[in-house]
């Protein structure tokens, strides 16, 4: 059985925001850096998330508006030691696009929906080259 942990996949380069960044500079962000979510921090400490979805509804009258007014406030986290598989059912049940991870409060990566499939892929071909090494092997 394989067993593959978050701190294995997550991504780790970050781009946050705190409460009161205006929806018009959450968005740029969202757009600069190719991502989908932005975790919401006071300091060290995570307080929200606000995806893309979530801007998209806020729409683009309310660019001055502070994230905190839209943000999601009791986000779903898992921690570095949390099983992929269990990360990822996590992720289909509750329909999330990522999850952040967290050490108590303090934020330390985020895994996603592409985190998981990439890490799927890597099991796959694992799996297939050591099927490939076995019967080449036994065929000489």
């Amino acid at each position: 059985m394989i067993v593959i942990l978050v701190r294995e996949i997550m991504s780790r380069r970050l781009v946050t925001v705190t409460p009161d960044t205006p929806l018009s500079e959450a968005r740029h962000l969202l757009a600069e850096h190719r991502i989908r979510r932005l975790p919401v921090m006071i300091g060290r400490r995570l307080v929200g998330i606000v995806s893309d979805r979530d801007l998209r509804s806020a729409g683009a009258s309310h660019d001055w508006t502070p994230v905190a007014q839209i943000m999601t406030r009791r986000v779903v986290t898992v921690t570095a030691q949390t099983r992929v598989d269990e990360a990822a059912r996590i992720i289909l049940d509750g329909r999330f696009g990522g999850l952040p991870v967290v050490d108590g409060d303090e934020l330390t990566g985020i895994v996603t929906e592409t985190d998981l499939l990439r890490a799927f892929v890597d099991v796959l071909e694992t799996e297939a080259n050591e099927r490939v090494a076995i019967d080449f092997g036994g065929a000489a």
